[in-house]
């Protein structure tokens, strides 16, 4: 398939998906004012990787030559994860702006699975196999790829103790065809993205034993499947002035409550099934890749800080005020933590048991933890 152009980007979202935002229908999300402005700058990411100024830093090669994102291309050398960090300061650079749920970020979970593979494995070697493939199928289509992670919030109580799932994702049929869902998901992007990896974020999956087992699994879920639906917040960046609100205006991310409503899941869709050991590690390892390119927006909203508290003092005349410097200096400090965390983890980093190129997950979390 290869690179996606950004009017292929836009074209494929218009797919049927069902999508409503402030008690309207939107018949197409590509143009719709809530969703253009970040659609735009999801067009201009994947139109960049065909300039010539950009095509090195952006893209590369698999082992049989088909060029691809560099963002979505497995770590196998510290070279490529540093590549990876120069892929994301370039598409930032060119945006002017952070944008955080893009891509880049949500495939390191599926790396993440890929770690998982022996254990994924021992219960069917199917899903391993469903892996591999899917981190594949991301790179060679160039899909927008994200993750859906968060529940919603009900009586947790009934959930921990396997009487009462509520609205918690779960399996509800088995059949030739594959697993049907029912239940919700927050996730922000999923309106314009392709696909999402949907997996639980419970943490004790002892409590309940097997009483758990329908709510331990873990997918791709196509983003215009049959019975999904994407209920979507208000924008904060429709109809307001872009001199007065530069961010909201270009760079919202609008957050989606999904509802699944008897989603059919094909069988190489399903990642984990009915796994309540899977589940458990898979939520434990989930973010050591995906954590790394989090960060690096960290650092550069870090550049932001300093460059709004100059703009402020030089504005004021205070720049040599003691006390004003001593401000910036800790501004300055508090970026430079982060970079150095950063290049640490890469240059510290060390195989993951699937053979991978992982950042020193002791360094890169100790930055997440501290900033």
């Amino acid at each position: 398939m290869g690179l996606m152009t950004g009017k292929e980007y836009r074209e494929s979202l218009n797919d049927g998906r069902e999508i409503y935002i402030d008690g309207e229908k939107v018949r197409n999300v590509a143009e719709h004012p809530s969703f253009k402005p970040i659609i735009d700058v999801k067009a201009r990411m994947y139109d960049i990787a065909f300039e010539e100024k950009y095509t090195n830093t952006l893209t590369t090669r698999l082992p049989d030559g088909e060029i691809v994102s560099r963002a979505y291309k497995a770590p196998e050398t510290k070279e490529d994860l540093r590549a990876i960090r120069t892929h994301v300061e370039t598409v930032l650079d060119d945006l002017g702006g952070v944008v955080y749920r893009v891509g880049d970020e949500t495939i390191g979970e599926m790396w993440s699975l890929f770690d998982a593979q022996d254990k994924l494995n021992e219960i069917d070697p199917t899903y391993a196999k469903n892996i591999k493939y899917h981190i594949d199928r991301v790179a060679r289509e160039d899909l927008f790829h994200v993750s859906a992670n968060t529940d919603p919030k009900g009586d947790r109580s009934k959930l921990f103790s396997g009487k009462d799932g509520g609205t918690l994702l779960h399996v509800v049929e088995e059949n030739d065809k594959g697993i049907v869902v029912k239940g919700a998901k927050f996730e922000t992007a999923a309106a314009y993205a392709h696909q999402a990896f949907v997996k639980p974020t419970i943490l004790d999956w002892n409590a309940g034993s097997e009483k758990m087992a329908p709510f331990a699994c873990g997918f791709i879920c196509d983003m215009g499947s049959s019975g999904l639906k994407h209920i979507c917040r208000t924008s904060l960046g429709t109809n307001r002035n872009p001199q007065d609100y530069p961010i909201a205006t270009k760079f919202e991310e609008i957050d989606t409550l999904l509802i699944f409503d008897n989603v059919l899941i094909p069988w190489e869709n399903v990642l984990f099934h009915r796994s309540l050991e899977s589940a458990a590690y898979i939520r434990s390892t989930l973010h050591r890749y995906s954590a790394f390119n989090y960060t690096l927006r960290m650092l550069r909203r870090a550049d932001y800080l300093i460059g709004a508290a100059l703009l402020n003092v030089e504005q004021t005349g205070l720049t040599h005020l003691q006390a004003v410097k001593e401000k910036i200096s800790q501004l300055i400090n508090y970026r430079e933590g982060i970079n150095a965390h950063l290049t640490a983890a890469v240059a510290e980093a060390e195989k993951s048991p699937g053979g991978l190129m992982m950042p020193n997950q002791s360094l890169l979390y100790t930055d997440v933890s501290l900033h």
